[in-house]
C-alpha cells in the first residue's frame, strides 16, 4: 500500500514566559487578529500584552461550547478587517474559528457574513476556490481537539440538525505552539472529556483503513500516555508533568488522526452532541470499546495495540475507561437523558461519510443498534 504522511507544520514547545515574548512580537505588528478565551488571558496574566492587539482581540465567553453557525456570524462581525496573520490559542471551538476565517473571510463584507451564508459556503465548498486564505498559529489549550496540527473544522448547525466539516490543506496551521501550562486551568470534568477525545482519536487511526505504519506508532504513544497519565492528571490537577505527558499525548493523537481522519466512533457521536448536547469527547469515547470489539478481527497488530493500553482484552479497556470516568460523568447513554425509545432517532444520523465508510467494519444500521443498546 502506497501512504503519505503529510504533516506541513513548524513545532515550537514553550512554557508561558517563552509565549508571552512570541505574542509580545506580534502585538506590535499591524493586522495580527489574536482569537482566545477569557479563562486563558485570566489564568496566565495576558491582559498586558494583548492590549497590544487593540481592536484585532477576538474574546471568547466560556460558555461557548461548540463553533455553531450563529456563533460564526456573530464573531465574524468583530473581525471588521481582513488579518494577514491569525493567532488562535484555545480549545477545539478557538482554534477552529480561526480555520472558518482563514477559509470563509474573504467571502464576507467587511466581516459581516450571515448564518444562511456560512451554510451555503460550507455545504457547496465554495471555500475551496479561495485562493486568499489567512495563515494560522495555533496552540492548544486543551489536550485533546487535535485541531492545533489538522486541515479541517468541525461547525455544528443546530438549526437543521447537522454537523459539518471545513476541509483544506491550506487550513493547516503554519505554527503550532505546544504549551502544556495552559492546560493547568482546566477543570477535572473538561481535562477527562479533552483527553477521551485524544484517546478516541489515536485508537480510530489505529484501526482506519486509512492506517499506515507511522500513524500506528504515533497512536500507540498516545493510547500508552494518555491511560498512564489521565487517571493521575484526574488525581492532582495541579501536576505540570502529569498534564505534559497527557498533552503530548493529545498532540502524537492529532499527528496520527491528522492522516486517517477518524471512524465510527466519531460518525456516531455526531447525533449525541447535536441532540442532547453531550460533549464531544464524551459522545465519541462512550462507544469506544464497543466499536473495537466489533473491529478486532481486522485491526493490524492488534497485540501492539493492546500492548500500548497495557491490557490482554478488550474487556480490561471496559474497565480502563470506567474507573477513569465513573466519579466524573458515567459513559452510559441513560445518565445523559437518553430514552431507549430516542435509539432509531440517534442511528438515522450516525452515518457520516468519512467517517463511517473509514472504518474497517462497515456497519449496518442493525449493528449500530446493538452497539448503542450497550451502551445504554
Amino acid at each position: 500500500m502506497d501512504w503519505v504522511f503529510n504533516v506541513p507544520i513548524t513545532f515550537y514547545e514553550y512554557d508561558v514566559d517563552e509565549l508571552k515574548n512570541r505574542l509580545d512580537e506580534f502585538s506590535t505588528k499591524s493586522n495580527v487578529v489574536f482569537i482566545g478565551s477569557k479563562r486563558l488571558i485570566e489564568s496566565n496574566n495576558l491582559d498586558e500584552i494583548l492590549k497590544g492587539f487593540d481592536e484585532s482581540l477576538v474574546i471568547f465567553d466560556e460558555s461557548l461550547k461548540s463553533l455553531d453557525t450563529h456563533l460564526i456570524s456573530d464573531y465574524f462581525k468583530r473581525i471588521i478587517k481582513r488579518p494577514e496573520l491569525i493567532i488562535a490559542i484555545g480549545g477545539g471551538t478557538t482554534i477552529d474559528f480561526a480555520k472558518v476565517i482563514s477559509a470563509l473571510y474573504s467571502f464576507s463584507d467587511n466581516g459581516v457574513i450571515s448564518v444562511e451564508e456560512v451554510v451555503d459556503l460550507i455545504t457547496s465548498k465554495k471555500y475551496l476556490e479561495n485562493t486568499d486564505y489567512i495563515p494560522i498559529i495555533a496552540s492548544s489549550t486543551t489536550a485533546g481537539t487535535g485541531s492545533d496540527c489538522t486541515k479541517w473544522a468541525t461547525v455544528w448547525d443546530f438549526d437543521n440538525t447537522k454537523k459539518y466539516s471545513v476541509d483544506a490543506d491550506y487550513l493547516y496551521p503554519t505554527e503550532s505552539w505546544l504549551v502544556p501550562e495552559l492546560t493547568l486551568s482546566l477543570p477535572k470534568k473538561l481535562t477527562l472529556s479533552t483527553a477521551l477525545d485524544a484517546l478516541s482519536h489515536a485508537c480510530e487511526a489505529y484501526w482506519s483503513v486509512s492506517t499506515n505504519s507511522i500513524v500506528q506508532v504515533l497512536s500507540t504513544d498516545a493510547i500508552s500516555l494518555i491511560v498512564k497519565y489521565l487517571p493521575l492528571v484526574l488525581d492532582d490537577l495541579n501536576n505540570l508533568e502529569y498534564r505534559k505527558k497527557v498533552y503530548m499525548g493529545a498532540f502524537f493523537a492529532g499527528l496520527a488522526f491528522s492522516n486517517t481522519r477518524t471512524t465510527a466512533c466519531h460518525s456516531i457521536s455526531y447525533p449525541l452532541t447535536l441532540l442532547y448536547g453531550i460533549p464531544h469527547g464524551l459522545a465519541v469515547s462512550l462507544t469506544l470499546s464497543e466499536v473495537l470489539k466489533q473491529n478486532m478481527d481486522y485491526i493490524q497488530n492488534l497485540d501492539l495495540f493492546l500492548d500500548a493500553w497495557g491490557v490482554d482484552s478488550v474487556d480490561e479497556i471496559d474497565v480502563w475507561i470506567e474507573n477513569v470516568s465513573g466519579n466524573i460523568q458515567v459513559l452510559k447513554l441513560s445518565e445523559f437523558g437518553i430514552k431507549l425509545d430516542d435509539i432509531d432517532d440517534i442511528i438515522k444520523l450516525t452515518f457520516t461519510g468519512g467517517r463511517m465508510d473509514n472504518n474497517p467494519v462497515v456497519f449496518t444500521q442493525q449493528q449500530v443498534k446493538e452497539i448503542l443498546l450497550k451502551c445504554y
